[in-house]
């Protein structure tokens, strides 16, 4: 007997999530191993995160947040609610741990935002010399933000799957993780070859941070079960505090990047405009497939 459509969703809802951890996973740890961005010229890296920011801007609004109000069947009052103790909650875990500041390649704070030519990484500090534990606090806010994002990353792929979403299930969610977790890796390396910390310990720290996404969605998955047929009461309320996150990093973090650097004005309000774009298609996409994938339910029933 033919495993039944629903049955069948969930396959592939699992499958696709398992894919997309692995990818995150390896580029985390390729990010944090190589700190590859730190070859790039300031200019390169501020549109890649102008690009960044409107990925995550445009997934937060057109695809996270609408999921979430058909999670509490329309009622957009409690979404909202939720949305903002996303977004208050991540705006306190980035002042408890620092926000992103401006460094050159040897680990200096960047002294004048004109300069093109410099490399330049980030970094959870504000010019002091790193200690020798100055990165536990950046691992630790990452840590807690990834856990975050693993579980968002979850929720959204079942509720994809669920609604007919097929192979692009998630994938909306995924690019926004993808686009931001060697950044983030690349912080916490930064700072440990700053603080002198050894090779291999820099290697452990890495790999361990690169399981933190997958860790956030297997815990999210096993809540998922405990919870049974109250499950809509946990997807809801994840979704909508994913979106206020992922509004709270680009608004809070990212954007204020591309506004402080006037001098490349167009270059990196178009990037953050393809960012958003960017969103926008893969939201139109999904929704596309949904609605082929509902139609061809309709016709199965039909035909039987």
């Amino acid at each position: 007997m033919p495993p039944s459509p629903a049955a069948s969703a969930g396959f592939q809802g699992l499958a696709g999530l398992a894919m997309y951890l692995a990818i995150i996973a390896a580029a985390a740890f390729a990010g944090g191993s190589s700190v590859a961005f730190l070859a790039l010229t300031h200019r390169t890296m501020q549109v890649l995160l102008s690009f960044t920011g409107g990925v995550l801007l445009g997934v937060g609004l057109l695809h996270l947040l609408p999921h979430a109000i058909l999670e509490f069947r329309g009622d957009v009052q409690a979404t909202m609610l939720w949305v903002v103790a996303g977004f208050f909650l991540m705006f306190l875990l980035e002042r408890a741990f620092h926000g992103h500041a401006h460094h050159t390649a040897d680990g200096g704070p960047e002294q004048h935002p004109h300069s093109h030519g410099e490399s330049c990484g980030h970094a959870h500090r504000h010019g002091r010399q790193a200690g020798r534990w100055s990165w536990c606090g950046a691992f630790a806010g990452l840590a807690l933000h990834s856990l975050a994002d693993g579980a968002a990353l979850a929720a959204s792929v079942g509720s994809d799957a669920a609604h007919g979403g097929g192979l692009l299930s998630g994938a909306a969610t995924f690019l926004a993780i993808l686009l931001h977790k060697p950044f983030d890796s690349g912080i916490i390396a930064t700072l440990m070859i700053e603080a002198g910390a050894s090779a291999r310990l820099r290697r452990i720290v890495i790999a361990a941070y690169a399981t933190v996404v997958p860790l956030g969605a297997v815990a999210f998955l096993a809540s998922l079960h405990v919870a049974g047929p109250q499950q809509s009461a946990i997807v809801g309320p994840a979704m909508a505090m994913a979106a206020g996150a992922f509004i709270c990093i680009a608004a809070a973090d990212l954007l204020p990047e591309v506004q402080f650097h006037s001098h490349d004005a167009v270059l990196l309000t178009t990037s953050l405009a393809l960012g958003l774009a960017t969103a926008w298609g893969i939201t139109a996409l999904e929704r596309a497939s949904h609605a082929h994938h509902a139609h061809a339910g309709r016709a199965a029933v039909h035909g039987h």
